[in-house]
């Protein structure tokens, strides 16, 4: 009788150079599928920050991003910080999708940036 069964805890942390800002990603439940998914989707959706911070700025930033499955609910979670030298901005977001959780913190982090800028400007 041969029993089979997969159980895995794994959290890593990568570090990117994504067009001049260090990225920070830590993962924890996250399959490597889903990793690559979300440093290729990154590339992707970074342009929106891009638009929102000085190259200068940019530069000197660093975000970090924190993905997590929950494995019995079916769920993803992620966190985004981005630490530029005179603020931090942090949004979180759960969703049933990685994408959908990524999309709508995104989202809330780019609006604490137009706000912010707002509120300076």
């Amino acid at each position: 009788m041969d029993i089979e069964f997969e159980f895995y805890l794994e959290i890593g942390t990568w570090n990117l150079e994504i067009k001049n800002m260090n990225t920070q990603f830590s993962y924890k439940q996250i399959n490597d599928q889903g990793k690559k998914f979300l440093e290729e989707y990154l590339e992707k959706k970074i342009s929106r920050l891009e638009t929102l911070i000085h190259a200068e700025e940019l530069a000197n930033s660093r975000l970090e991003i924190r993905a997590e499955k929950f494995v019995k609910n079916e769920a993803y979670k992620i966190e985004m910080f981005l630490i530029t030298p005179t603020k931090t901005f942090q949004a979180e977001e759960d969703d049933h999708t990685i994408m959908e959780a990524f999309d709508l913190a995104l989202d809330k982090l780019v609006l604490q940036i137009r706000r912010d800028h707002e509120k300076n400007n």
